[in-house]
């Protein structure tokens, strides 16, 4: 599959399957983050870069079509964001209580991430939410954005954010005790949806512009990724220093490691498009939202019952895939690809109507 192929310039059933297989390497990282301690955050930022790409092709498809565009965006979103976090409610309130209902408009408003930063949340096991209410917030206004802007100053903004939001991090490190609230509030992230955002827009304007970053995103992906690794083998506690140099860089590092691997992504051939192709992933993929929303609820579960934290984490991941799974058969697939959808026997993803969810 080459960049032509791209569903941005096709219909809705073409997907492009490379992109599932990085949702699930995402997905996986985050599970491996929480149930194994591995330093792979970063799989929460290329949820966000994959979101922008993928909400900013839907939103420039249907804006050069004259198609319904407000209501169809809002309506996909509502059905496929909106029953398993319902789900996922139901079922913390039945393992952990209902404590989070001290907090119900952060839940009620997709505002979770402000909670967090501000210490009022219901159980941990929800912390998750926070990257899902990043891309809510941040979808409430970028619809009006691109639908607003030609696609020339449309750009011009994406790549605004990608150069200001650095600066408000460093700017705004001296308000808060800790690192989180840079971490978890949206004005403080958008320039990892701007990314995905870009390249949607590049790639809608020519459909082999990114065939020749294709090295280049390889070189800066390695780059990046040598950056991380350095960071954590030298200074482990780099991104917890909460220093306006650590807020600036790191988020901007991981912004560059991501949007090289989605490039490649795009525009790999042979063996990286063989991998990120394989079944597996590209099933992981297609249930990656939920994965990602009860993960740690299950974590949270089993670590209560005492084994190691290997033992745990393959318990939990089991139970994560067993849950994801039943979801997606059981009401997502028909929720979000309609009712032929749900008769078919392998899940497809397509290209540019569904979110990583973080995410999306």
């Amino acid at each position: 599959m080459t960049v032509k192929s791209l569903a941005i310039q096709n219909p809705p059933s073409h997907r492009i399957v490379q992109l599932d297989g990085l949702r699930a390497l995402a997905v996986m990282a985050v599970f491996a983050q929480h149930a194994l301690r591995a330093p792979l955050w970063m799989g929460v930022d290329l949820f966000f870069v994959l979101s922008g790409f993928l909400i900013t092709g839907i939103l420039l498809e249907r804006k050069a079509r004259g198609q319904s565009y407000f209501s169809y965006f809002y309506a996909r979103r509502i059905r496929r964001i909106l029953p398993p976090y319902l789900l996922l409610m139901v079922v913390s309130s039945l393992l952990f209580g209902l404590g989070w209902l001290r907090f119900w408009p952060w839940y009620a408003f997709f505002a979770t991430n402000i909670g967090d930063a501000l210490g009022q949340s219901g159980h941990d096991s929800l912390n998750i939410l926070w990257s899902l209410a990043v891309e809510e917030q941040f979808y409430i206004f970028w619809p009006f954005v691109v639908l607003l802007l030609p696609r020339r100053l449309l750009a011009v903004v994406a790549m605004a954010l990608i150069v200001i939001v650095p600066v408000l991090r460093a700017i705004a490190t001296p308000w808060f005790d800790s690192f989180w609230p840079i971490y978890y509030l949206t004005p403080f992230r958008m320039d990892l949806l701007a990314a995905g955002a870009l390249l949607a827009i590049v790639v809608q304007r020519d459909r082999d512009a990114l065939e020749r970053f294709k090295v280049p995103a390889a070189i800066f992906f390695f780059t990046a990724l040598a950056v991380l690794a350095w960071l954590h083998l030298h200074y482990p506690r780099f991104r917890a220093a909460n220093t306006p140099l650590s807020n600036a860089m790191l988020y901007s590092v991981s912004l560059v490691l991501c949007t090289s691997l989605v490039v490649v992504a795009l525009q790999s051939k042979g063996i990286v498009r063989r991998a990120l192709s394989n079944p597996v992933l590209v099933y992981l993929g297609t249930i990656s939202y939920t994965i990602y929303l009860i993960h740690l609820t299950l974590l949270y579960a089993v670590w209560r019952l005492g084994h190691g934290r290997v033992e745990s984490a393959v318990i939990a991941l089991a139970l994560t895939l067993v849950y994801a799974s039943a979801s997606w058969f059981l009401f997502e697939k028909r929720l979000t690809r309609g009712p032929r959808a749900a008769h078919t026997t392998q899940p497809h993803a397509t290209a540019m109507a569904r979110t990583s969810g973080t995410r999306s």
